[in-house]
Parts: structure tokens; sequence; C-alpha cells
């Protein structure tokens, strides 16, 4: 084959595309995979510390896996210098080999792997509004535990992510406050389960106005028994959230998450982070 040195600016450059692709380059194929599969894992890694504790944990994997990602070059520089006065050309040194080891690992392995966590670990949201005031506010971003409800049921008080039932491309966030079987009722703004009120720390109210039943059910509603396989959700603005009491009942199965800490907080108006909102876990 012919003799053609390599480069080390071209496997940093390969290994910045693609880890792994520059060390392809000076033909250590089966290294390249290895580093490869072990950055995939850091991505996972990295997802699943969100449900440990954020935003530290996440920082600790993601200085790590930073760390990695500059490892990974610097060896590539090192392996295609011990090349650079001669090497051998192989089978594999063919821009259609790199191509396509580009494609599989980075737009098929890659992004397959992102999704999985996604549908299954945990994803990130951001809150678009103050429906959940003052648990949330408008410019939180949160982390959802997706593993959570295969393993177990959603129970009452747990703020959950679902696509919203009138509009499944939206996605919500709601507390649900009553499960299958039990009875609803709204009073006067007065949460009621199976006849006992619920006493509610997080209710949000900022509306002294108390809207009549036959005007609408945002103050009074019910009762209702939620039937099986549903639950009820509400905001905790509740004088400002489109709700259950509005759309009706939730369907179980359709929950995607459990809302479990705040990793990052942006006030837009005041542009200024909300420092101390960082790392809070929500209940």
């Amino acid at each position: 084959m012919k003799d053609k040195p390599r480069k080390p600016w071209i496997a940093a450059l390969l290994t910045f595309f693609a880890v792994g692709l520059g060390h392809l380059y000076f033909g250590e194929i089966k290294k390249g995979i290895i580093l490869f599969v072990i950055a995939q894992l850091f991505l996972i890694i990295g997802f699943a510390s969100f449900l440990v504790y954020a935003p530290i944990g996440f920082i600790m994997v993601a200085i790590t896996g930073l760390s990695y990602f500059i490892f990974c070059i610097v060896d590539a520089i090192k392996g295609a210098k011990e090349h650079n006065v001669s090497y051998p050309l192989k089978k594999i040194n063919r821009w259609y080999v790199y191509l396509g080891y580009w494609l599989v690992t980075s737009v098929i392995i890659q992004p397959f792997v992102e999704m999985t966590v996604k549908n299954n670990i945990a994803q990130a949201y951001k809150i678009p509004s103050g429906a959940m005031l003052e648990t949330l506010l408008s410019g939180d971003h949160i982390i959802a535990n997706k593993f959570i409800y295969k393993i177990s049921e959603p129970k009452k008080g747990d703020i959950v992510i679902f696509p919203f039932p009138k509009e499944p491309t939206k996605d919500y966030i709601k507390r649900i406050v009553a499960t299958a079987g039990e009875t609803i009722e709204l009073r006067d703004k007065e949460l009621i389960i199976n006849g006992i009120p619920l006493q509610e720390s997080y209710a949000y109210h900022f509306d002294p106005r108390i809207i009549p039943r036959d005007m609408g059910p945002r103050d009074n509603f019910g009762p209702v028994i939620i039937p099986e396989g549903k639950v009820f959700v509400m905001g905790d603005n509740r004088d400002n959230s489109y709700d259950s009491r509005f759309w009706g009942f939730l369907e179980e199965s359709s929950i995607r998450g459990k809302a479990v800490n705040i990793y990052w907080s942006w006030d837009k108006d005041d542009s200024n982070v909300r420092w101390k909102r960082i790392g809070t876990i929500i209940e």
C-alpha cells in the first residue's frame, strides 16, 4: 500500500467530529470504537446523574466527560505523531470508510442513545408559564425522571409531565391531586378529597374572587369520582391553570415522567439567573 504519513491536526479534527474517528485515521480502529462506546456511557451516566442530585451530579459528570473528550483528542494526536514520518495506508484509510464511521456513530448510534435516555431515564424541560406558581416559575429548567413510573405507580402529590390530551404535541406539567377511586370536589377554592379538605401548602391563589359554579369550574367543581386508570391533575397556581377542571381526567398511562429537580433557572424579566433555585428538589 502507498506510504502516507499521518498528520496530528487531522487526527484531532476527526476526533472532534466523532470520538474514535481520529484513531481510525492512523489504523487503530478497535481502540477508536472502544473510546466511542465509553463516550456513550458518559452520556447515559450524565443524564442519570440528574436523578441523584442536580446540578452537582451532572456538573461532575460533565467535567469528567469533557476531560475524557480532551483525552481522546490528545491521544489521537499522540497516535498520529507516531506515524507522522511513515504510515503504510490500510484498506480502512479511505474517505468513504471515514464517512461511514461518522454516519454510523454520530448520525445513527449517538442519536439513538440520546433518544433512549430521554424516553427511559431522564429528560430536560423548560417551564414556559406561571401555571405551577409558586412551586415552579417561568424560566425554570427541570429534569423529569422517566424511569420511576416503569417500576411504580403515579401517586397523589407527584408533579408529572404528560402530553396535553387536546394537543398531544405539547407537554404539560401539573400536580396529581386525586387518583382512581377517589371523590374530588372543589368548594370555594378549597380542595376536598373523599369528603375531607386537603391541606395544600403548595396551592397558590392570587385572585380573591370566587367564581360561582354556573360560571365555570375554576373555584367550584364536582363532586366526581375518578375513574379507573385516570388521575385528576391541577396546577399549583389554582387561579390561572388550565387543567383537569376544564378538560377532564388524565390517562395515567399517558404520564411521561415525574419532575424531580431544577437544574437551571432564568428570570427573563430581570435578565438574571435565579441562583437559589438551582439544585432545588421539586416537591
